[in-house]
């Protein structure tokens, strides 16, 4: 085996552990696990710069192809690695220099091949030094995550426009969705939702409704299979943000904790993680060359992803601190048997060589 693939397999294993650290940090917050070093206070920075920057960055540095470009997820997970063990302090540059690495090959690409696809990729990169420095400077990871969330978001945008391909934006649609896209980054860096939520609210909610209406995924809903169930996954995902956009509205996090709590995780959560259950059986042997495959059993934590962060939700909007503890769990069983079906597959192949 050469180095470029066992160093992508260890950049997988990095994020993978992110998440456990970052899911064991969440926990520590509610109470429900005792705190270890810093993981409760960093839960935001491990999973979003941990996990996905250092996923995103290995997806985009294997589509580059370069063994340098694998520099840039190194250095997310090297900032991941000592955020782990304490060193949240020295965490900051490395995740900015893989913020703006991901940015520069992003740019790189937009350059090689100008399209709407590409040219989203790079704002949304940029998203993540900006969250970056914005940390550096003094702002809390409470106001950080917000920016940091933007560029998850618009990374899920730009990868819908790509794998929808066939389905083709009217040239005034793609003009709305870059006008959306505009306020969206505009109110981040103006420090919206904390410092007034009605343009963010408004540009998300535009995002989400643009993404129902033009998405193969409400055409492909109507099949079956792994079509049918990443459709479902996307669908929900898209309600969920507009949940989140509501929630920002209704109940601005500079006034209220429980709605900053339930923008967050709407986003976080019932959106981000949607796209995940959607999209791993096939960007997963695309990145890592894990032989992952789509079974119709992966229903069952996908529907649960969904119960737990409608819990969730409800529970903030009651203000009901005390049952947060119950839709937490229900998150790590469904992101926990996702993935151990998932690993399942690699194990038991079909008898046939007839696809889902």
């Amino acid at each position: 085996m050469t180095l470029a693939p066992i160093l992508r397999i260890a950049l997988a294993v990095t994020a993978a552990a992110s998440l456990v650290a970052g899911l064991t940090g969440g926990l520590a917050r509610l109470g429900v696990v005792a705190p270890v070093g810093d993981l409760a206070d960093m839960h935001g920075a491990i999973m979003v710069s941990g996990f996905f920057g250092t996923l995103i960055s290995l997806e985009r540095a294997v589509a580059d192809d370069r063994l340098a470009a694998l520099l840039v997820p190194a250095l997310s997970a090297a900032g991941a690695v000592l955020l782990l063990s304490g060193y949240a302090e020295a965490t900051a540059p490395l995740f900015l220099a893989a913020g703006v690495g991901l940015t520069l090959l992003t740019a790189l690409a937009t350059w090689k091949l100008p399209t709407l696809f590409t040219g989203l990729m790079t704002v949304a990169a940029a998203l993540w030094p900006l969250g970056t420095l914005f940390w550096i400077s003094g702002r809390t990871l409470a106001e950080v995550g917000y920016v940091w969330l933007g560029f998850l978001i618009l990374t899920v945008v730009a990868e819908r426009i790509e794998l929808s391909r066939l389905l083709r934006p009217t040239l005034a649609a793609r003009g709305l969705l870059i006008v959306l896209v505009a306020l969206f980054a505009l109110a981040l860096a103006l420090g919206q939702p904390w410092q007034g939520s009605t343009l963010l609210s408004v540009a998300l909610a535009g995002i989400a409704l643009w993404l129902l209406r033009e998405d193969i995924a409400l055409r492909t809903v109507r099949t079956h299979g792994f079509a049918r169930f990443s459709a479902l996954m996307l669908i929900c995902g898209y309600g969920w943000l507009i949940v989140a956009a509501a929630s920002l509205s209704l109940l601005p996090p500079g006034e209220s904790m429980y709605g900053h709590d339930a923008a967050i995780h709407a986003i976080a959560v019932g959106f981000i993680l949607s796209m995940v259950f959607a999209h791993a059986p096939i960007i997963l042997p695309a990145v890592t060359g894990a032989p992952v495959r789509y079974v119709p059993i992966l229903y069952v934590p996908a529907m649960l992803l969904q119960i737990a962060i409608g819990l969730r939700i409800t529970f903030d909007a009651m203000e009901a601190t005390e049952k947060l503890r119950c839709p937490a769990w229900l998150i790590i069983a469904a992101i926990v048997i996702y993935v151990a079906l998932l690993l399942g597959t690699m194990a038991i192949r079909p008898k046939t060589a007839a696809s889902v």
